[in-house]
């Protein structure tokens, strides 16, 4: 179930990533306004919480007039290494098979059932020693940043791991599934 949703969630920013990469520009008819930004606390689910600023961002986003280039730069290369840090943490952890519940938002909880986490960490124990983990995507959609680390093991394959939390620091997002 977690490659399924991994995958459907891969070919879904495979759609967007195309579309997030191209050059800003107003496709607005000069007649019509955006719609009003939802309150606080409240957004859609795309690949994460839209509304997630995560717990480690330096400023809010502000919102940007039309056609604006963001001027955030994005996180430093401590916070960088703090994310990668608990990431591997996370994956460590399941692969152990023991997890601490009191990390996940109330929503992953309920996707992560003890069935569901014998299974990955049974999965992830095959792989063998971590040879390598490497950030090697930060996709930022909405204020949200979900991160992709790869992970090589000792045994194929390639697993990418692919992890995001919500404004108060929990997770809100995790997927394993194959390297693409």
């Amino acid at each position: 179930m977690t490659v399924r949703r991994f995958l459907a969630g891969v070919f879904l920013v495979g759609l967007a990533a195309p579309t997030l990469a191209a050059a800003p520009r107003d496709i607005r008819s000069p007649k019509t306004d955006a719609p009003p930004a939802p309150p606080p606390g409240m957004g859609t689910r795309v690949f994460a919480r839209a509304d997630a600023l995560g717990p480690l961002a330096q400023t809010p986003p502000s919102p940007l007039p039309s056609g604006g280039a963001a001027s955030d730069p994005g996180p430093t290369a401590g916070s960088l290494a703090e994310i990668a840090l608990r990431a591997r943490a996370e994956f460590d952890a399941h692969r152990a098979g023991k997890i601490d519940r009191s990390h996940y938002t109330a929503e992953m909880n309920g996707v992560i059932t003890d069935a569901r986490l014998v299974h990955a960490a049974s999965e992830l124990q095959s792989l063998g020693m971590v040879k390598n983990f490497v950030q090697v995507r930060r996709i930022t959609h909405a204020g949200s940043s979900i991160y992709v680390f790869r992970i090589e093991c000792d045994n194929a394959p390639v697993v990418e791991e692919t992890i995001a939390w919500d404004a108060a620091g929990k997770i809100d997002y995790l997927s394993f599934g194959p390297a693409r």
